[in-house]
């Protein structure tokens, strides 16, 4: 009886997955829709912030570490999608329509994706395993009442920006240089506070985007509370500090610092107003991906400025 059950629920897993991928017409923005609804596109995000974290402390990236980060956030964003359902009903409505029906699937590919991830960095680097679980003591921390009398971090307005920017932060930069052993504790700093920043500007304004509906949901963020003009300027401020460490990096990597802190400019003036929110997701979560891209392309010179 236990073993009809177990194939039952296998045959509805892959049933379910078959389902997923015949829903997916050729269309380029269907598929792309399908990629930001699914969590696979921000997965490539971890991996590529990862891949860009080795590039930054001046290393080679290892493919190994950054599929196992492309896991860990796949992971987390699918988990966070289960629970983040009456917000994403009113801020992204595709993300509902692909999780209705399918959250048993979601809840297993996520589950298994992390597991997964595990092994991967401990083939890579047997130390870094315990980076791995920053994300689970993340949310851990943010959704619990740690002491009597005070309150859930998760009910304090700019925490929850606060703590995923330093769980992208740690996890993109600390596990590629405990992988590579000898990178001086001053490039690990550098690049530990240019990730984190950059995260924290992108959580803002995803904040931006989705105001009405976390309105709604009674979540106090940044923009809901000062407005989305004096929003803006304190982003604006922040992007303007990551200049301070361009004095202490070398090229060609400080040109490539310089090049994405002018991108964070232009997302933060264009996203001030709310657009399609698959477009916030390419621009937002595809920086990483198309700045790897282009300094390859660069280094590799197949690409002249």
């Amino acid at each position: 009886m236990a073993a009809n059950g177990m194939s039952y629920s296998i045959l509805s897993f892959f049933s379910t997955a078959i389902e997923i991928i015949n829903s997916v017409r050729v269309r380029s923005s269907d598929v792309f829709t399908f990629l930001t609804v699914s969590s696979i596109f921000v997965g490539a995000t971890g991996f590529f912030q990862t891949f860009m974290g080795y590039i930054l402390l001046g290393a080679t990236p290892n493919p190994l570490i950054c599929m196992a980060v492309f896991l860990i956030t796949f992971s987390t964003y699918s988990l966070n999608k289960l629970t983040d359902m009456a917000e994403d009903s009113i801020n992204v409505p595709e993300r509902i329509n692909f999780i209705y029906g399918r959250k048993q699937f979601i809840l297993i590919t996520a589950l298994g994706s992390y597991l997964l991830s595990i092994p991967l960095v401990f083939f890579a680097a047997p130390l870094a395993v315990p980076i791995v679980f920053v994300p689970i003591l993340a949310n851990l921390l943010y959704g619990s009442k740690l002491l009597p009398g005070i309150p859930r971090l998760k009910d304090i307005p700019v925490m929850k920006n606060v703590i995923v920017a330093i769980s992208w932060a740690l996890v993109c930069t600390l596990l590629p240089s405990v992988e590579i052993s000898n990178v001086p504790m001053a490039t690990i700093l550098l690049v530990l506070y240019f990730m984190l920043v950059k995260v924290f500007i992108n959580t803002i304004l995803y904040d931006i985007r989705d105001v009405e509906g976390d309105r709604v949901a009674g979540v106090k963020t940044i923009p809901s509370l000062l407005n989305t003009p004096r929003t803006t300027m304190l982003l604006l401020v922040i992007n303007s500090a990551l200049t301070a460490i361009l004095a202490f990096i070398n090229q060609p990597i400080r040109s490539l610092l310089m090049a994405m802190i002018l991108y964070g400019y232009f997302c933060i003036i264009y996203f001030r107003k709310r657009r399609n929110p698959l477009i916030l997701d390419l621009f937002a979560d595809g920086e990483w991906m198309f700045f790897s891209i282009l300094y390859n392309l660069f280094r590799l010179k197949l690409l002249y400025f």
